[in-house]
């Protein structure tokens, strides 16, 4: 399979890399500092700003599925990152033939703030605001977009090894996450990936928690 990752160079987005080239996939990470990508076999590295159009289209070419794990910064609420990259997508997606879409969103972003609890919904509420909003209005669009997309929505992020048996539900089914939902990115990566080929996570708000699922 070959793999196009928006945000390859982010803690993320480098562990999607890193396990997909591991797995076999083909890579091409789109990067607006290619310099900052080493380089590896099955990896191809492309550079471009989000906006890009012209530039999107040659990286998403001959591809079978594009992953984006961008997202603004805490501390920059008010950057408007993925409501430029998601149409940027969608319309490079659209000329290419490539019709699946995943996307690293966050836990509380939109509708799943319902599946919150406190103390972490406090933060939806206050901190994190900003950067949900900017999600919704990218992320948003990916619906009647006509592509087979698929969202994913972990609590905070940290870098420790991949756990055994990570919580991954529906966000439809009302599951309510813990309320110190940490998330290991290695299992945030593993999940994207075995999502791509996943006919039942189309068109899904997927949550995901390293902690197990109670009983």
């Amino acid at each position: 399979m070959r793999i196009a990752v928006l945000g390859a160079t982010g803690r993320t987005g480098g562990e999607v890399v890193r396990q997909a080239l591991a797995a076999g996939h083909e890579v091409v990470a789109y990067v607006r500092r290619p310099e900052a990508m080493n380089a590896a076999a099955g990896l191809t590295i492309v550079g471009g700003q989000l906006e890009d159009g012209a530039a999107l289209v040659r990286a998403l070419a001959g591809c079978d599925a594009v992953v984006i794990t961008l997202g603004p910064k805490v501390t920059q609420p008010n950057v408007p990152i993925m409501q430029t990259a998601v149409p940027a997508v969608i319309a490079a997606a659209r000329t290419t033939g490539v019709d699946r879409v995943v996307v690293l969103s966050a836990l509380g972003a939109g509708n799943t703030f319902a599946n919150t609890r406190y103390p972490y919904r406090f933060g939806c509420r206050t901190f994190l605001a900003g950067n949900f909003r900017d999600h919704v209005a990218g992320e948003s669009q990916l619906v009647g977009s006509g592509l087979k997309w698929t969202t994913f929505h972990p609590g905070p992020l940290f870098d420790a090894a991949r756990t055994p048996h990570p919580t991954i539900v529906d966000a439809a089914t009302g599951y309510r996450m813990p309320g110190a939902p940490r998330t290991q990115r290695a299992d945030v990566a593993a999940a994207i990936l075995d999502a791509i080929d996943d006919p039942d996570t189309y068109g899904k708000e997927m949550l995901i928690t390293s902690a197990r699922q109670a009983a």
